[in-house]
């Protein structure tokens, strides 16, 4: 088994560039199967952008009276991707979660194991026939802004065209190996491009020349003004949290916010979504510029003739969360990959794998309550005190006289703004929540 982690370690795929020499820029890509199907792949080990990076290390360090179960933490950590099974199969798959398991009771008459017994007979689930997300013969276009299209020769003239290129000794051709890990000193580390696809509007041409720097230079709070643009709001305040807004005076910056257990969980849960559902949620305006122009390269696929199914390419275009990552008072509009449909044998029974969801049975969340928390500017959830509280404004230097507190209302809107702050800024909260503090305070005063 080690022999095979090593050999997988070391596998490589080469990559076609077409490079513009004199501006050292790349124009193209020319890609199969194996590293498209990376591309299209959800999740991605951590890299330090917006708030998301603070939010996962506070999930990190809470503590564990907090959480529902230690599961709970492994869940938000490592979150596992309902496109998984597609995956396992993959050349360069760079998501190492363990394959599904099943811990089932070695009593096979009952199925729900109302024997009393433990859980103590482990299954494990291998895709046997799911294999990535493209043909195996289709090969394909890739932008420097991650669009992807099918390789034809109108394609490549029509995109060297429209960069300004006419003459073909301006270009350079290079081919380039690309890694799972460094394996060696001319490999590329697919990871690398994927952390340049969330922090730059050219992560090929980032990849290739700007290696050695990596994302040490690319500042993520470098971006355009903050824009949350128009979201419908359903008119059920039932779904809606009520939260206390903690934030100063003089510029109107929001310290924090004080909520239950389900405004946390809803903070939480960002983690838990993959990053083709936030796309999706924003209508292919999430900010991510690559990210945006990767999910609606996709949408335009012919699935009969570059992706291996109809279904495939539905899943790719409508995200899912992990199975038993949903909230079960969730306000966005996202859903949970469905977890029925597995059958276990054994001699000569066949019986329904009945999941246990290892979240509060009560709120369906992944903290304990009732408990009141305290979520920062940049997402840090910890608990919520009078101590804690008066602690954190010492520690901003901010005067007492200076901070006023407000009640709002957070529903779909608030928390989209919210979510989408958070990909781009270290000041989620008020990026965010900001045009809403000053909607309601108005509104309320009109009444």
């Amino acid at each position: 088994m080690a022999a095979n982690a090593l050999d997988d370690q070391g596998v490589q795929v080469p990559l076609t560039f077409m490079v513009d020499k004199e501006r050292k820029k790349v124009l193209y890509a020319e890609a199969g199967k194996d590293f498209v199907d990376v591309l299209f792949k959800s999740n991605m080990e951590a890299v330090r952008f917006g708030s998301i990076s603070s939010l996962y290390l506070s999930v990190s360090d809470l503590d564990a009276q907090y959480l529902w179960s230690n599961t709970c933490r492994k869940m938000l950590l490592n979150p596992r991707n309902s496109m998984e099974a597609y995956c396992q199969k993959m050349k360069l798959n760079i998501d190492e979660t363990e394959c599904l398991q099943f811990f089932l009771c070695d009593d096979d008459s009952y199925q729900n194991c109302i024997c009393g017994k433990l859980l103590n007979v482990m299954r494990t689930r291998q895709s046997t026939t799911d294999n990535g997300f493209v043909n195996e013969s289709s090969t394909f276009i890739i932008s420097d802004d991650l669009f992807v299209r099918p390789n034809h020769l109108g394609t490549s003239l029509n995109l060297l065209q429209n960069l300004g290129i006419n003459d073909f000794d301006d270009i350079d051709k290079q081919i380039v190996n690309i890694s799972k890990k460094e394996a060696c000193f001319l490999s590329f580390y697919i990871i690398d491009l994927l952390k340049f696809s969330l922090l730059s509007k050219s992560p090929l041409s980032d990849f290739i020349f700007k290696k050695e720097h990596f994302v040490g230079n690319l500042d993520p709070r470098n971006r355009l003004e903050f824009w949350i643009g128009e979201v419908e709001e359903p008119c059920n305040e039932s779904d809606e949290m009520v939260v206390k807004v903690v934030r100063r005076k003089s510029n109107e910056q929001i310290l924090f916010v004080e909520g239950d257990e389900n405004f946390s969980d809803f903070i939480l849960s960002f983690l838990t979504i993959p990053l083709g559902g936030v796309v999706l949620m924003f209508e292919g305006l999430s900010f991510l510029c690559c990210m945006d122009n990767l999910y609606n390269s996709m949408t335009e696929l012919n699935p009969d003739r570059c992706l291996r199914s109809q279904y495939v390419k539905d899943r790719l275009c409508e995200p899912q969360v992990g199975m038993h990552l949903e909230l079960r008072n969730q306000i966005l509009p996202i859903g949970e990959t469905n977890s029925s449909g597995y059958i276990i044998h054994c001699k000569d029974h066949k019986k329904e794998v009945i999941f246990v969801d290892p979240k509060s049975p009560i709120s369906g969340g992944f903290l304990r309550g009732p408990t009141s928390f305290m979520v920062t500017d940049d997402l840090v959830v910890s608990p919520m005190s009078l101590i804690s509280g008066l602690a954190y404004l010492e520690r901003m230097k901010v005067p007492l006289n200076d901070v006023e507190e407000r009640v709002i209302r957070i529903g779909v809107k608030e928390g989209l703004s919210i979510l989408k702050a958070s990909l781009t800024s270290t000041s989620s909260l008020t990026n965010g929540l900001s045009l809403s503090i000053m909607e309601q305070f108005l509104y309320q005063n009109y009444l």
